[in-house]
């Protein structure tokens, strides 16, 4: 097996020894098309089959050469401009007003079962969420058997109110192991019912977490529960691909008994910290290059924060196959919103109900950020000129675009339709028309 050297990235592994290949015959070609759509766009990321665009001196007539970027989610270079980019337009919508990151995990045994039904039921854990909060906040009545006397004398006091929600799909754990739970950033208050006022919530009490947990595990389980009524849901059969029935009443009956935790961080006075973590990995890979320490003789090395020994550093390695396996499970699914708005922020209602809170904090709406261009990118990145010409300092403008029958564009730059078009690649006008007049 190849040991690799050099900077170690999640192309290089797929790409080393025919390692994609491999896991596909080794999966008996049973692959997600979201996972061939995505590895196909991320490998070709940057090559002649994506093509580029050409900028020309006028001065000495130098072509300097820009490939164009795929723009997966499975990509790392790519996924790490998209997530800046979102973050900042994200960031400017939000109300100057505290915020609370909750965070609502599942037993493993649910998990299971949404990995094999990931289209049906990752709906099913937005909107549980969702209906477990605002059924506190709003001042619903609570169905009998549901008692908390601390909650229910502070409800006495406390004014009902429709706070603002982003809410985060997260389906892996520090090791990259399936783990579905979710981040939600919410707003410490929010507007009265009447919308005529700003409702501000306790600063060291938003929800009891024991009833918010049975609220989101009761709104779980039905919903679970109607899928398995309108869908069938189905097990996979360890090592086949064949499908077997399940008891849902024994399986629900078993992690009602359970109880599901839930996560109420600190008051945050600026959630733009909470928010970068919560988005984080959601336009780029699980795990970060930085993290893959050693790949060499088929397996591969990473570290990871250890919860479990207090947060300390440990280290896994894993065959490359499985590794990769980790890696596909966890690519969601075409036109999947791993991101969700409710309360507030929903969509249906965001322009009606922030600019009423506004007007009652007096608060200005932010300046919504222009996406980047890739020249303010490279300025930003420390490159001052990035179009200047780097034999004689002019100006460089745009000259052509080449975009189409990759086999040719590849021997412009002497190189495979797979191989990626190095940076800083700099050739002459006479040498790009020669190879286009023999294309």
């Amino acid at each position: 097996m190849a040991h690799w050297k050099g900077s170690i990235t999640i192309a290089n592994i797929l790409r080393t020894s025919n390692n994609w290949k491999r896991y596909i015959a080794w999966k008996c070609g049973h692959v997600r098309s979201a996972v061939f759509y995505h590895v196909a766009r991320m490998l070709a990321c940057r090559t002649p089959q994506l093509g580029a665009h050409l900028f020309l001196c006028s001065n000495c007539h130098t072509v300097m050469v820009v490939p164009h970027s795929c723009k997966s989610v499975f990509c790392s270079s790519c996924g790490k401009v998209r997530t800046d980019q979102w973050c900042r337009q994200l960031l400017s919508d939000m109300l100057d007003v505290p915020y609370r990151h909750l965070v609502f995990t599942l037993p493993w045994e649910l998990r299971l079962l949404i990995q094999d039904n990931r289209k049906l039921l990752l709906d099913v854990l937005f909107r549980a969420a969702a209906d477990a909060i605002l059924s506190l906040t709003n001042a619903a009545p609570l169905p009998k058997g549901r008692k908390s006397l601390k909650w229910i004398n502070g409800r006495k006091r406390l004014k009902p109110y429709l706070p603002g929600m982003i809410m985060v799909l997260h389906t892996f754990g520090s090791d990259i192991k399936w783990n579905p739970h979710l981040h939600v950033i919410i707003t410490a208050g929010g507007l009265s019912l009447d919308h005529q006022r700003w409702v501000s919530a306790p600063k060291r009490y938003l929800v009891p977490a024991p009833l918010l947990g049975t609220e989101w595990k009761l709104n779980v389980i039905a919903g679970v529960r109607k899928a398995h009524t309108d869908h069938n849901l189905f097990r996979r059969r360890l090592r086949k691909d064949r499908r077997r029935r399940i008891n849902i009443d024994k399986l629900l009956g078993h992690i009602r008994k359970k109880r599901w935790h839930i996560l109420i961080g600190p008051s945050l006075r600026c959630a733009d910290k909470a928010v970068r973590y919560a988005c984080r990995y959601t336009k780029r890979p699980v795990i970060a290059e930085g993290r893959i320490v050693k790949f060499e003789r088929g397996y591969v090395t990473f570290h990871f924060k250890d919860y479990h020994k207090g947060g300390a550093r440990s280290f896994k390695k894993l065959p490359v196959l499985v590794f990769i396996d980790r890696l596909v499970q966890h690519l969601p699914e075409k036109k999947f919103r791993q991101v969700r708005h409710y309360g507030l922020f929903s969509n249906a209602k965001r322009t009606e109900y922030l600019s009423k809170a506004r007007q009652i904090l007096a608060q200005r709406k932010k300046r919504r950020p222009t996406p980047m261009t890739w020249e303010k990118r490279r300025k930003a990145a420390g490159n001052r000129k990035p179009l200047s010409c780097p034999r004689c300092g002019h100006l460089m403008e745009f000259w052509c675009l080449l975009f189409g029958r990759h086999k040719y564009i590849a021997q412009i730059f002497g190189i495979k339709p797979n191989e990626r078009i190095q940076p800083k690649t700099y050739l002459t006008r006479e040498e790009v028309l020669s190879q286009v007049l023999l294309a």
